[in-house]
């Protein structure tokens, strides 16, 4: 992985970049040292949090289900399942074959998604996925009370059982409760992990290993750069330039973020992203609004915006040098079309020269750009790059004097939605 911010050196100068990094300089310690006073920082370690033993029970129940299931229903919101699905999406190319397919549940309060989930399932053989840090959220629980019930009268309430897992907060009495009593397996949520925090535990793993593809490389990626962050390596040095760069700029007047890519199946990672910072920072009334930007089709519409609009945007690109998969362009012969330039080149050659073309006409613009670049798309890879964003944003937010780990905004629509559906 590589960190690259030479596009911003006409937007913050080094020494402005001196000055912001000195004037915080207590609080990028306090990040350095560990010394950040929560107790929501398990994430930190993913070598406890997803250590051998726990990763060989996600295994073994990942190849009963692969091996039983045809349909995985995976029944979370926000942080119970941005994670996995943005491994997924990324790394479909690596999955093992004749999977389940992976849906989703808990998105939304629409009975319309809900009733094309149950066509989409049809007459398969399907086990679901709960997961709930705190079950008070109604997306999940309601979508649990759904396909309970669907479960128990299409098969029976013992067969049900056997084909409900659940991933709870260990000694609550709501999901871990009624997993017990109903004899339900579950998963242990971890207590000092947040939800959009939890890829490397069991919320993201068992998904992720259902999926079909390697957890253990996964973690292995993560731990490497867990280990580079600890011991002020390169992780370490480029998540703080990345967090300070972005907050210096903000200073100067930006207020966006594009978090920008030329792959399609890296869509579902923008989704994390973009809960992970606007989550994690969108708190007493500061930080960069995170937008995701597919390239090149969004070049077409809001890449006009990004060169001649309101310059008040930075643009982080996520490179992957080597795709998943590249293919040689035909050559055309008997009909003049054109596009005779492209003969004897391939897709990955003509999406690089969209992407130099891009930075380089968004930077010339006015837009502040950065590169995050990785070699290729692997579990390896995209274990470091996930962890490495949890370190930026844990930096950014204790630059911006706020708590990465809670979520109190959210909060307030929630009570006023209780209280019009007469809840407790």
């Amino acid at each position: 992985m590589n960190f690259i911010c030479d596009h911003t050196a006409a937007f913050l100068s080094e020494e402005e970049y001196n000055l912001y990094a000195a004037r915080h300089k207590r609080a990028l310690q306090t990040v350095d040292e560990n010394a950040y006073p929560s107790d929501m920082l398990g994430w930190v370690h993913p070598e406890k949090c997803a250590s051998e033993a726990i990763c060989a029970q996600i295994k073994e129940l990942a190849a009963e289900i692969r091996q039983n299931a045809e349909v995985f229903v995976v029944v979370g919101l926000g942080g119970s399942n941005q994670g996995a699905r943005a491994v997924i999406d990324a790394l479909s190319h690596t999955a093992a074959p004749n999977g389940p397919e992976i849906l989703y549940a808990a998105l939304n309060l629409s009975a319309a998604y809900y009733e094309k989930l149950l066509q989409k399932i049809g007459d398969r053989s399907v086990y679901i996925h709960v997961i709930a840090k705190n079950f008070k959220t109604l997306e999940p629980g309601l979508m649990f009370r759904m396909f309970r019930s669907y479960l128990e009268n299409r098969y029976s309430k013992e067969e049900a059982a056997r084909r409900i897992i659940t991933t709870p907060t260990v000694g609550d009495e709501a999901l871990h409760r009624i997993s017990v009593e109903n004899e339900y397996r579950y998963l242990p949520f971890p207590t000092d992990v947040g939800g959009r925090y939890s890829v490397f535990t069991p919320v993201g793993l068992l998904p992720i290993a259902v999926a079909g593809i390697d957890i253990d490389k996964l973690v292995h990626g993560a731990c490497s750069a867990a280990k580079e962050y600890q011991t002020g390596g390169f992780v370490r040095q480029a998540a703080k330039r990345y967090a300070i760069t972005r907050n210096a700029l903000m200073e100067k007047g930006y207020n966006i973020e594009a978090f920008s890519f030329f792959e399609p199946q890296l869509e579902a990672l923008g989704r994390w992203w973009r809960q992970l910072f606007g989550e994690s920072e969108g708190k007493n009334h500061t930080a960069l609004f995170p937008v995701v930007c597919s390239y090149t089709e969004d070049l077409h519409s809001v890449g006009q915006y990004l060169q001649q609009g309101k310059r008040q945007i930075i643009e982080t690109f996520l490179h992957v040098c080597t795709p998943p998969t590249d293919k040689k362009v035909i050559s055309e012969s008997e009909i003049e079309d054109g596009f005779d330039y492209l003969n004897g080149k391939t897709f990955h050659e003509i999406n690089e020269c969209a992407y130099k073309a891009t930075v380089k006409a968004h930077s010339e613009g006015g837009v502040p750009c950065m590169v995050v670049e990785i070699d290729n798309l692997d579990a390896y890879q995209l274990g470091e790059l996930l962890y490495f964003y949890f370190i930026v944003c844990y930096y950014s937010s204790v630059l911006l004097e706020v708590d990465p780990f809670d979520q109190p905004g959210v909060e307030n629509y929630k009570e006023e939605m209780f209280r019009l559906l007469g809840a407790e």
